[in-house]
């Protein structure tokens, strides 16, 4: 799949070593759906999709892989992530979702903190005829967008 969103040319695909973006509380100030917010876990609209409605759910500790979740934190994330699928539903009419975590550098990794990427997918068959035949997909809405959709969604 080839995507064409206007910032992802400029994100640094490798593994970032320093200051984590996502306890920075600027970075999350600025992404956050806070609806979906739970006590150990934050959603958050992604800022270089792969899809309109890219969502990240990101535990609200630093971890950086799914062995060092406790009890509490992984009891907390179906609820998290049920909710997440019901406002994409709402707000995109998706029927399906892909859920992706790359840990590590080796798995494609650039964020050494936990994070589950879900898009929404919509019925493939209402698509423009470019995406379908070149499986090519044009981001046209970017994070802020999402958020601010999302915000005004009541689940």
């Amino acid at each position: 799949m080839r995507i064409l969103e206007k910032k992802r040319a400029g994100y640094k695909k490798k593994y970032q070593t320093g200051d984590c973006p996502f306890c920075d509380k600027r970075t999350i100030k600025d992404q956050e759906i806070k609806a979906l917010e739970s006590k150990y876990w934050m959603v958050l609209a992604c800022k270089y999709p792969y899809m309109n409605g890219n969502l990240m759910i990101v535990p609200k500790r630093c971890v950086d892989d799914t062995s060092k979740l406790n009890a509490s934190e992984w009891a907390d994330f179906p609820g998290v992530l049920v909710r997440t699928q019901k406002i994409l539903k709402k707000a995109f009419g998706a029927d399906s979702f892909n859920l992706a975590m790359n840990i590590g550098p080796n798995a494609g990794g650039t964020v050494k903190h936990l994070h589950l990427m879900i898009v929404p997918r919509a019925d493939m068959r209402n698509i423009t005829a470019m995406n379908l035949f070149h499986d090519f997909y044009l981001v046209s809405m970017d994070y802020k967008e999402l958020q601010n959709k999302l915000n005004k969604i009541k689940i």
